[in-house]
């Protein structure tokens, strides 16, 4: 399905948005080892996502689906406007970031129950071995995630990360594994008592595996953010092979984002919200990647020289500072939503699978009581029946008439 999807995107009639993709793709890679070549591939990137964001929410017609000369001039005559706006642009550029973690969360998640749900599904195929391998999945993804978390929590007492970062792992990232584990215990407790109303979920297995790994790249990147605040020792700045994996890892992350909004989501989106179309949360989203980049290698010395006192005081900012706290707050995110659609898609399992049963009982009631023919064929005899009495009775009542006749 993610291939599917994504390949709504390189088709003829969506090349506007493959060129924003690319430019997404590019300016991303290059800000990770050029952070000055990567804020000008940005900036002017910045300007035109907010401003197609604008006419997305202003237009009835799909944005995308402009004419370039069109979008050129509409840019040209909108920037002053741009510009009375700033503050309030200032303002949705800080909330981009904010739902940037609310999104990546939420994808990645719903990837993990959506190949969960795929597994338990392929396995109606074997109904011989089902109830032996869906028992088998959920106990084994259980105590695998656990157990996954507990080497996470280890492994640097294990092995040699001093290649990538000298730092030591500090107590709240070992706590944030221990809260991870203790929501997935938690989930599938809730798992375990639906399980005496006849309600498996099986799926759970699958999902708390991915779950945990999902949960190390998070951690991982924070903990080489960690070695960037450490400017006294450059050696405790991560290697470029780890950057690298962790930059695929992250476009492969951008690109299932914008394939799920591609695929089913995008009709249910479009269902729900009647001002808010496809090509508007495909900008949203790219424009909110784009800022959350942005403000981790942007210069902020820069502030020194304009004599504004409320623009001057961001030039205390720090990059890495700011990057390690936009790290723990998609973590954050991540726990709740993790507990939150849990919570929410154990639900809806339960109730589907209560109206798959009720389905069922009712096609199985239907096979086993009378056929419609066989109902006819009795009604059919009854009223013969009743119609055979009724004509022995007359003839009866004619043959005593006719003896009274003859008496008579």
């Amino acid at each position: 399905m993610f291939i599917d999807n994504l390949k709504k995107i390189f088709v003829k009639e969506n090349w506007r948005l493959l060129i924003l993709v690319i430019w997404l793709l590019i300016g991303v890679a290059i800000i990770q080892f050029l952070p000055i070549v990567g804020i000008f591939i940005f900036l002017p990137f910045l300007t035109f996502l907010m401003f197609l964001f604008l006419v997305s929410l202003a237009s009835r017609k799909n944005v995308l689906e402009y004419k370039p000369w069109k979008i050129i001039l509409l840019l040209i005559l909108s920037l002053p406007v741009l510009l009375l706006l700033s503050i309030i642009l200032i303002a949705l550029f800080a909330f981009s970031i904010i739902s940037y973690f609310f999104f990546t969360s939420w994808f990645i998640i719903y990837a993990c129950y959506l190949v969960g749900r795929g597994i338990d599904k392929r396995l109606h195929k074997y109904p011989k071995y089902r109830p032996f391998i869906r028992t088998l999945i959920f106990f084994g993804g259980l105590t695998g995630s656990i157990m996954l978390l507990y080497l996470f929590i280890i492994g640097p007492t294990l092995l040699d990360f001093s290649t990538i970062s000298t730092v030591e792992v500090p107590l709240f990232l070992t706590i944030a594994y221990i809260i991870v584990g203790g929501v997935i215990v938690g989930l599938a407790i809730f798992g375990i008592v639906l399980m005496f109303k006849r309600i498996f979920n099986a799926w759970l297995g699958t999902f708390f595996i991915f779950i945990a790994f999902y949960t190390l790249f998070l951690i991982v990147r924070i903990y080489l953010g960690l070695g960037d605040t450490e400017t006294s020792n450059i050696e405790n700045v991560s290697s470029i092979w780890t950057t690298i994996g962790m930059l695929v890892v992250d476009l492969l992350i951008i690109l299932y984002s914008l394939s799920t909004l591609m695929g089913p989501n995008a009709e249910m989106l479009s269902k729900r919200s009647k001002h808010l179309g496809i090509d508007t949360a495909i900008i949203w989203l790219i424009f909110s990647k784009v800022a959350y980049e942005f403000i981790r290698y942007f210069p902020y010395s820069l502030f020194e020289q304009i004599n504004i006192p409320w623009i001057n005081a961001l030039s205390a900012l720090d990059n890495d500072i700011i990057n390690l706290a936009k790290n723990i707050a998609v973590l954050a995110f991540f726990i709740i939503l993790l507990l939150v659609i849990g919570i929410y898609e154990i639900r809806k399992y339960n109730k589907e699978q209560k109206e798959l049963k009720t389905e069922v009982s009712e096609e199985v009631e239907k096979l086993i009581s009378p056929l419609p023919a066989i109902k006819e064929a009795s009604r059919l005899s009854e009223l013969a029946q009743s119609n055979q009495e009724n004509d022995t009775e007359f003839l009866k009542q004619e043959s005593e008439n006719m003896n009274n006749n003859q008496n008579d």
